[in-house]
């Protein structure tokens, strides 16, 4: 049978036949690293993922520290205390304490809905949701408010801990976050800037 075969082409056979290990060491060698090079990825991967979760604990554990003295009455000692649109009642107060105020109604009661409770910031909390860590709920505004702008900053200082010029937080702040903030300009017949503030906030407390 091979005496059949061109001498030429047997020659080019044997020397495929001789290449052919050549070729499989070269492919093995290509599947090897091809499975070194997933290998890597997924040890570079793995050791990606473990140092998010390792800076991810490291913020937790910096949160619940700083946290860890809060105040659970925050909300009820610091924002519910607040007087809001107290230059208005100022002055309406002097406009009635003075003798030749006529004894105008509609001051009267502006006076009475500024320092009554329509008008004080007052939240309701809703469920407690409880995690092995800390508890959060949502503290919504029973009703909205009537405030100014240093009202704004006041609260939004004591919210976000963050210092609004003269406005600061009170120690020992939970962690509070705006998770609804609405305030809507309101007419008036006076040079005062009035708006209704509703708001709702999370505050989440470290166990």
């Amino acid at each position: 049978m091979f005496n059949q075969i061109p001498q030429k082409r047997l020659l080019l056979y044997i020397m495929l036949l001789g290449t052919l290990p050549l070729l499989l060491v070269v492919l093995y060698f290509f599947s090897s690293q091809t499975s070194l090079d997933d290998l890597r990825n997924s040890i570079q991967q793995t050791e990606n993922n473990a140092f998010l979760q390792a800076r991810k604990q490291a913020h937790n554990k910096a949160v619940q520290n700083h946290y860890r003295d809060a105040d659970r009455f925050y909300i009820d000692k610091h924002l519910e205390k607040i007087t809001l649109l107290e230059p208005e009642i100022q002055s309406l107060k002097d406009v009635i304490n003075n003798k030749n105020f006529a004894g105008d109604d509609n001051v009267k009661k502006r006076l009475d809905f500024l320092t009554g409770p329509s008008n004080k910031l007052l939240f309701s909390e809703g469920v407690v949701d409880t995690s092995p860590t800390f508890q959060e709920t949502i503290a919504s505004l029973v009703h909205p408010v009537e405030v100014n702008a240093e009202d704004v900053a006041t609260i939004l200082a004591l919210i976000e801990g963050n210092p609004i010029g003269p406005h600061q937080a009170a120690p020992n702040r939970p962690q509070l976050v705006i998770i609804d903030f609405n305030l809507d300009k309101k007419s008036t017949t006076n040079k005062n800037e009035v708006f209704q503030l509703n708001m709702k906030i999370l505050k989440r407390e470290i166990l």
